[in-house]
């Protein structure tokens, strides 16, 4: 398995990833595909980190930065994905190590889960993460 920051090439890839994640998470207010070669090909204000094994794309892990005043800088990971034939395989928990390797003055990562996204509560409670009792709440500004 080799990983690699994601290129323009993966833009399909990736956001046919997204959509399935906001499927799976029921999701239907994403404007991810706007944004996209802003946020990560330009402005890089989100990494996105390829998983491949045999020159095929296996999964992708998208983050970005966080600061916490309890745990200082960490890792908010936005969205992981694994193709469907490569579950199963430790993909999703070696992109995992890799982004730890390489984020070494990160001590933590974060995730928000989709309330129906069973599969990935299953696997981030199967691989160590836990959960707190800290609600979200989020508000979208105004650009207008």
């Amino acid at each position: 398995m080799i990983f690699r920051d994601a290129e323009l090439k993966d833009r399909d890839f990736i956001l046919k990833a997204n959509k399935e994640i906001n499927v799976l998470s029921g999701l239907n207010d994403s404007t991810f595909e706007s944004r996209i070669d802003k946020d990560l090909f330009e402005d890089k204000i989100c990494k996105l980190v390829i998983a491949e094994i045999d020159g095929k794309i296996a999964g992708m892990i998208l983050y970005s930065y966080i600061y916490w005043a309890n745990c200082g800088k960490g890792i908010y990971l936005s969205q992981a994905y694994i193709k469907s034939e490569f579950r199963g395989q430790g993909v999703f928990k070696a992109l995992l190590n890799e982004l730890e390797k390489n984020e070494k003055d990160c001590n933590f990562i974060t995730d928000l889960v989709g309330i129906e996204n069973d599969m990935m509560k299953n696997t981030l409670n199967r691989i160590g993460f836990g959960t707190s009792d800290l609600i979200t709440y989020y508000k979208m500004v105004n650009k207008e």
